[in-house]
């Protein structure tokens, strides 16, 4: 049988014999909950390779709310089938990151509904809506689609808020700031010493290979990649 033409139950059953208990484990720290199977991101993504686009299956997935099936579902997903009214009630009811961040990565920034959504989420006060808000405007930042976005308006929103704002929301508004200062640089002072004044409020252990939060050293560490 060829892997596109699986039924939901088939591939259901494929992402339960995807799973590894310790993965489980490690998504149900980070917030994923019970209803996942430990599914690896690279796995996931193979799945989909041969899935290929299926609209009709990615909504099956993703009404099951089990995490894994949620992901694999940003992954064949038809973004031109979406409204922006679905994606408030897809986006809305989550509590777990991962998917929130494939919905967006994935999907919603192929929308024409885009922006819409971001100037709705921003200033969302659920940390996860305003997270996705952040997010499709990191998206925007990062391909260069810069026209109309007032970087000193945000940069004075970052400094306002960030330290107080959920960690979800933080988390990418910390990554604005970074972006900004990576990318532009006339602002690039300013954002390291914006992140200079901010400190370091992100007090996780940064893993071998991994980036610093720290936007100063972040902005560093990237920069001396690119002369390389």
């Amino acid at each position: 049988m060829k892997t596109a033409s699986l039924t939901f139950e088939q591939v259901y059953q494929q992402l339960e014999d995807f799973g590894h208990e310790s993965v489980r484990r490690l998504y149900a720290k980070q917030g994923a909950g019970a209803n996942q199977f430990g599914v690896k991101l690279g796995d996931l993504r193979g799945l989909a390779k041969k899935l290929k686009k299926n609209h009709p299956l990615a909504l099956q997935l993703w009404a099951s709310g089990n995490s894994d099936a949620m992901i694999l579902a940003t992954m064949v997903m038809d973004p031109g089938q979406l409204t922006a009214a679905d994606a408030q009630t897809m986006a809305e009811p989550l509590t777990y990151a991962k998917p929130l961040d494939e919905l967006v990565g994935n999907v919603l920034v192929h929308t024409p509904f885009a922006e819409e959504l971001r100037l709705r989420w921003m200033n969302a006060p659920e940390g996860l809506l305003g997270r996705a808000g952040w997010q499709l405007l990191v998206a925007r930042i990062t391909r260069g689609d810069t026209e109309g976005l007032d970087y000193d308006a945000l940069l004075a929103q970052i400094e306002a808020e960030i330290l107080t704002t959920p960690k979800p929301k933080q988390e990418v508004m910390n990554r604005v700031l970074a972006e900004i200062g990576i990318q532009t640089p006339n602002y690039r002072q300013r954002c390291i010493e914006l992140g200079e004044r901010l400190g370091r409020f992100d007090d996780r252990p940064v893993h071998k290979g991994c980036t610093s939060p720290y936007v100063p050293e972040w902005i560093a560490a990237v920069l001396n990649r690119q002369k390389k």
